[in-house]
């Protein structure tokens, strides 16, 4: 009976120094966050922020005319004269136009279904809806707005908040749709349509205005009047088509703005 319980005794001590034996555990992935460093314990490691968005699109190789085939154009009188050389050379395919003489985002918002001064859609349809509503009939991708000419004079503040409300607008009915705010373009140098409230100073307040609202909600800016403007910054007299006004382009600025167009296209949208 000694003999057994000497032997039972035995095999409890060894079963002790074989655990202590044993090799040790690997630490848990939590247990290496924990390591020390020089006696600290060091930080998990942060990933790095996104870049902060750039709304202002710079040059790039052209894209393929074709790109431009689920655009929609919204303008004035100014942009009519790129809706003509488009439809006399399809530099820029077959993009929907939304252009009207004296269109602005103010009246836009104000004007009824029908209003005649609201762009017509379909062409030669006689219709005249809402830019929101034709914008979403058109099935329009990506949405390129140039308003400001016929409303700045106004105050800039109340033009560029009435811009963002029709281009949240445009977004309820195309929700998916790209947004690309085009700079309103320079008067000429000798333009009689020029006064205080009305000139260069402004349009480019309006625009760098417009670029900060860009780059809050994540939209595009192009900005069309580096392309067209001369050294001092006002719209070549070579591109002016109206110099009763000097406001409006000939086919030689309707051609460079379409040339810009086609070397700035955001990388994300290509």
């Amino acid at each position: 009976m000694r003999a057994k319980a000497i032997i039972l005794l035995s095999m409890f001590l060894l079963s002790i120094l074989a655990a202590g034996c044993s090799p040790a555990q690997e630490p848990t992935q939590e247990e290496e966050k924990n390591v020390t460093v020089n006696g600290e314990k060091s930080q998990p490691e942060v990933p790095p922020e996104p870049p902060e968005f750039e709304p202002v699109v710079p040059a790039s190789a052209p894209v393929d005319p074709q790109w431009f085939s689920n655009v929609a154009f919204v303008g004035d009188s100014v942009s009519v004269m790129l809706e003509n050389y488009n439809a006399s050379t399809s530099a820029l395919s077959t993009p929907a136009f939304f252009c009207s003489v004296s269109l602005s985002q103010t009246n836009a918002l104000s004007y009824q279904a029908g209003n005649s001064h609201l762009p017509e859609y379909p062409k030669g349809s006689g219709k005249h809806p809402k830019v929101e509503d034709g914008i979403a009939a058109a099935g329009a991708k990506k949405v390129y707005l140039m308003l400001g000419m016929n409303c700045i004079s106004g105050g800039v503040d109340r033009a560029s908040q009435d811009l963002v409300k029709l281009t949240d607008k445009i977004l309820e009915k195309s929700p998916d749709t790209a947004i690309l705010i085009q700079s309103v373009t320079p008067m000429t140098v000798s333009s009689p349509r020029t006064d205080d409230v009305l000139n260069n100073t402004t349009i480019q307040a309006f625009n760098e205005k417009m670029k900060e609202i860009c780059k809050e909600r994540k939209w595009y800016f192009i900005d069309v009047a580096e392309a067209v403007a001369d050294e001092q910054g006002y719209l070549r007299d070579d591109f002016s088509g109206d110099k009763p006004m000097g406001i409006h382009f000939n086919y030689n600025g309707a051609k460079a703005w379409a040339d810009y167009l086609l070397t700035h296209v955001p990388d994300a949208l290509k």
